[in-house]
């Protein structure tokens, strides 16, 4: 945790992130006019799993998509291009399981992340989903690609608190929690 952004900078970082990102996929691929789904927000974490407050919150922002047909051959060029960008901000790690176990022909995810911090980027085009064709298909997007930040971190203000209360636990294996808060 101490690695990550401090959550008074996460919000100034996301912005950035999310406009670069914006900024270079329409410079490099014309894709722009993007639109704003749902409202960044702030989820403190209740409990630590033994019993205790935690002191983390978690941070998600606004799903920042847009409506465009990319050709499916261009996908993970576009996908490796916001990579790139990720990797900028030292999100260097791509998750490479997922909730599906192989993409649909209809669908790629880029997830890119560093310890409690990620960055997705999904590009679709649920017309060549059988499910869509049938019209079955509940997805919002019907083509277009998302963007969505997130991290879970301490406040600059809990940092000296967290480091106290994770010192006498320093090289010892942490053991199952015995609570479910």
């Amino acid at each position: 945790m101490l690695m990550l952004p401090a959550a008074e900078e996460v919000e100034a970082r996301a912005g950035q992130l999310i406009v670069e990102v914006q900024d270079t996929l329409e410079t490099e691929y014309g894709i722009s006019e993007w639109t704003v789904e749902s409202e960044s927000g702030w989820y403190p974490e209740e409990g630590n799993g033994y019993g205790g407050k935690s002191l983390l919150t978690t941070y998600n922002s606004a799903i920042h998509e847009v409506n465009v047909e990319i050709p499916v051959e261009q996908w993970d060029a576009v996908i490796d291009t916001v990579r790139q960008i990720a990797e900028r901000y030292e999100i260097t790690d791509q998750a490479r399981d997922t909730y599906f176990e192989e993409y649909p022909e209809w669908m790629r995810v880029g997830s890119f992340h560093r310890g409690a911090e990620f960055f997705d980027v999904t590009i679709q085009d649920d017309t060549l989903n059988p499910d869509y064709q049938a019209g079955e298909s509940d997805d919002e997007l019907v083509a277009g690609v998302s963007l969505f930040y997130g991290i879970t971190t301490i406040s600059e203000t809990d940092r000296a608190e967290f480091i106290r209360r994770a010192t006498p636990f320093e090289g010892i294996k942490m053991p199952e929690a015995t609570t479910s808060d």
